[in-house]
């Protein structure tokens, strides 16, 4: 029999970690941080099994809540292969040193790891974080590969980020066949910039493991939803107000550069608007974007009103400027640049804020969107006058739809199922869908539960 164990994504939303065992083999698939006030602090905590007995770890796509603690097991003793994608390990690159270099300024500074614990502690270095990328193996999509006897593995594009995979697995053990499916973050049948996954692919899986983070959700249209982002940054701009947006690095930024170069050329957006992208970080993963096979359309992102911010006096000196947009991380507003532009923005009722993705719980960005006239940054008391726009049709992350429709792919209804990468109720609601749907053998883990299959 062949087992998994859920170490992470399971009953919440971060921290993809599947472990898989076999007679013979033992490997993971994704190692992802823990993320939101709730549950980052686990990050600290020790693994509950010996990462040295993993012969090697599939992932699925460079999120950090999916990657970001592969440093992590080279730091208690792995020393196996990492497969990924190239568009994956690039993307790795970045941003695990980003993560690092962060871990180790607030370390040298006394600042908690997480905001819900006094603890000071660091997860990895920056030497770590680069020692690990040397064990990054590259995969093609749709190309099978052997990582160790009795184990074939197929990428499939997923179609979230660039990059992003879904994983189809082989085991042969003890004279029986099983096709194990890893999903990991579904992306939308419409994308704007990288390729989809393929609704009309055909195969064959006895088990799936699927991400449900928008489960019984459907979303805005995103034609409407960019629209609507461009006439409130339009209208804000032309009273003389300045536009914030906290955007995440991978995905959303080169997603919003797109849709304002596109609204420029079509004169949607006055072409004499300055717009600042106030982060190195989604700098140099652009570039990435840029020279991808797996981007539909090449210069998608670059245009003459757009300018870099690379050093921080010159993102202090924004605060200066007014009718200008500025584009910065981190995309739930809990950390980087966009915290000191908001710090000076919110008290002024002439700008907007406009968030473009999910908003975890006790973040910032949460608080603002929920409504709150009053917010605490960096220990200040600050009165929320600008206006605050929350726009949820830009997310890379597929809805209930999209969701059905990759799953169709894999035949009938008897296969089983398990529900991961989501809060409670998005969890139930898709077991519930599922269920309308014929699927009969639909489960939600718990963290660490283990299930033969």
């Amino acid at each position: 029999m062949v087992a998994i164990k859920f170490y992470g994504a399971a009953g919440t939303v971060t921290g993809s970690h599947f472990v898989v065992t076999t007679s013979s083999t033992k490997f993971a698939v994704d190692a992802g941080m823990f993320q939101g006030v709730e549950c980052e602090e686990k990050n600290l905590d020790d693994y509950t099994y010996d990462v040295s007995g993993l012969d090697f770890v599939l992932l699925t796509h460079a999120h950090m809540d999916h990657s970001g603690l592969v440093p992590k097991l080279f730091k208690n003793g792995f020393k196996g292969k990492i497969y990924s994608t190239l568009d994956t390990f690039k993307l790795c690159e970045q941003l695990f040193i980003d993560s690092a270099r962060i871990q180790e300024n607030n370390f040298s500074k006394g600042i908690p790891y997480a905001k819900s614990s006094d603890e000071v502690g660091i997860v990895y270095n920056v030497e770590e974080a680069e020692k690990s990328l040397r064990y990054f193996n590259l995969v093609n999509f749709d190309e099978t590969f052997s990582p160790s006897k009795g184990i074939l593995v197929t990428y499939r594009i997923a179609g979230h980020i660039l990059g992003a995979a879904s994983i189809e697995i082989e085991v042969v053990d003890q004279g029986t066949r099983r096709k194990i499916v890893f999903s990991g973050d579904i992306g939308r049948l419409k994308s704007q910039i990288i390729d989809s996954f393929d609704k009309d692919y055909t195969s064959e899986a006895d088990v799936i493991i699927m991400e449900s983070l928008y489960g019984g959700i459907t979303h805005p249209d995103r034609e409407e939803t960019s629209r609507e982002f461009i006439k409130v940054l339009r209208q804000t701009v032309k009273s003389g107000g300045s536009v914030f947006i906290p955007s995440f690095a991978v995905q959303r930024t080169q997603e919003l550069l797109h849709d304002l170069k596109t609204a420029i050329l079509h004169r949607e957006l006055d072409s004499n608007v300055s717009i600042f992208l106030d982060s190195p970080l989604a700098q140099r993963v652009t570039s990435i974007y840029e020279n991808s096979t797996y981007v539909q359309v090449q210069d998608n992102f670059y245009f003459k009103q757009l300018r870099f911010v690379r050093k921080n006096k010159h993102s202090i000196s924004l605060a200066n400027k007014k009718g200008i947009v500025v584009i910065a991380g981190s995309g739930m507003a809990d950390g980087g640049r966009i915290v000191s532009h908001l710090k000076r923005a919110l008290i002024d009722k002439r700008n907007a804020i406009l968030f473009v993705g999910f908003q975890a719980i006790g973040t910032l960005g949460r608080e603002l969107v929920d409504g709150n006239k009053r917010v605490s940054i960096d220990g200040y008391e600050i009165d929320v006058k600008a206006q605050i726009h929350h726009f949820t049709g830009f997310s890379a992350h597929g809805d209930s739809n999209d969701y059905v429709n990759w799953l169709k792919r894999y035949g009938d209804n008897n296969k089983q199922i398990f529900l991961v990468h989501a809060e409670p109720d998005r969890l139930l609601d898709m077991k519930s869908l599922l269920s309308e749907r014929g699927y009969k053998n639909v489960i939600i883990p718990n963290i660490e539960d283990e299930f033969f299959v």
